[in-house]
């Protein structure tokens, strides 16, 4: 590899779109292990705690919101301690909402940096795909709060059905979820579950739509910023004509 390219590639992992790129893709890649042992539990704590401060970090730059993050996963660990320790619905729930709020505000936000960017560059880049990402991750807490709270709305294909209540099924049904989460967004089908009810059907539908209608928008949205220079570029194209001098009388 090319100093040039390694350049290219190290470039994609800073700032803070790419801190969250990293961190993103880490937990992506952590998911088959997620039901595994206590070393490979532990690994996967630290990269979903890295979502969430790194998430929160990018949509809002800074010490204060830093922290803010750390406040957010530790909150999110304790509620997953305790839901082992003390199996019980609603604490399960409560993290499931922590999740679905914190992605869901991230996402938007950072979707609006997008939108709002003024010319293509690494940022804009990283962000797009961060947002693709996230929008899968959060589909995936939607698919478990409507399968908590609404039980078989998800037929399992291999293996035994999911008990929320056991921390080993339930790492189990995560997984699931994240492979079927992000089946439906890249539309390649695959995954052990399917739909169970007419609900979870429309909620598979809805994310497949959502990832093409994004698609369509973002790439819409970078070709023309791409074919468009900024307004400074077009000042430099195109000076406005001196303005006339004026004579003495």
């Amino acid at each position: 590899m090319t100093p040039g390219r390694r350049a290219r590639l190290v470039d994609v992992a800073r700032g803070k779109f790419g801190f969250l790129l990293v961190a993103l893709i880490s937990l992506l890649m952590s998911t088959p292990v997620m039901s595994e042992g206590r070393l490979w539990r532990s690994l996967i704590i630290i990269f979903v705690a890295g979502v969430l401060v790194t998430g929160l970090y990018a949509v809002r730059p800074g010490r204060r919101w830093l922290h803010f993050g750390m406040i957010v996963a530790a909150v999110e660990f304790a509620i997953g301690r305790a839901a082992i320790v003390y199996p019980a619905r609603w604490l399960i729930l409560a993290q499931i909402i922590l999740w679905i709020v914190a992605l869901l505000y991230v996402t938007v936000a950072i979707l609006e940096w997008v939108l709002d960017s003024p010319e293509v560059s690494m940022e804009t880049l990283q962000a797009s795909f961060c947002v693709y990402l996230l929008l899968g991750l959060l589909w995936v807490y939607l698919y478990a709060l409507t399968d908590l709270t609404t039980p078989d709305s998800f037929r399992v294909l291999d293996g035994p059905a999911c008990n929320w209540l056991d921390d080993q099924s339930r790492r189990v049904q995560y997984m699931r979820l994240f492979v079927f989460s992000y089946a439906t967004l890249t539309g390649t089908g695959l995954g052990k579950i399917e739909p169970g009810n007419g609900f979870s059907n429309i909620l598979a539908s809805l994310e497949a739509m959502s990832a093409q209608v994004y698609l369509a928008v973002v790439v819409a949205r970078l070709v023309g910023m791409q074919a468009s220079p900024p307004p400074s570029a077009r000042r430099e194209i195109h000076p406005p004509p001196p303005e006339p001098e004026v004579q003495e009388p």
